[in-house]
Formats: structure tokens, sequence, C-alpha cells
């Protein structure tokens, strides 16, 4: 697992480039990788605003 200020440097490379803009669609590669997400995760998260 990253350490945080790891994570935040990634987070500040991002934002400039996406804060701001929808989630159209996406993958879930790895659903299980460290909790299960929950059901109907994808749909709500399909449309949403960064």
């Amino acid at each position: 697992m990253p350490e945080l200020p790891e994570v935040e440097t990634v987070r500040r490379g991002l934002a400039p480039h996406i804060e701001g803009r929808r989630i159209v669609d996406f993958t879930l590669n790895r659903a299980d990788l460290r909790f299960p997400f929950p059901k109907g995760f994808k749909k709500r998260m399909s449309g949403a605003q960064i």
C-alpha cells in the first residue's frame, strides 16, 4: 500500500486534468482488491462529477 505523501503527489498531479470532469465509464478490474464494492457501485459512479 502506498504511503500518504505518495498518494498526495499523485493526487496533485492528476487534479488539474480531472477536477470538474464527469465519470463517463470505467472498468473495475479487481473489485475484490481490498473491500468488495457495494452493489450498484458502477451505476452510482457513472455520471458523477470529480
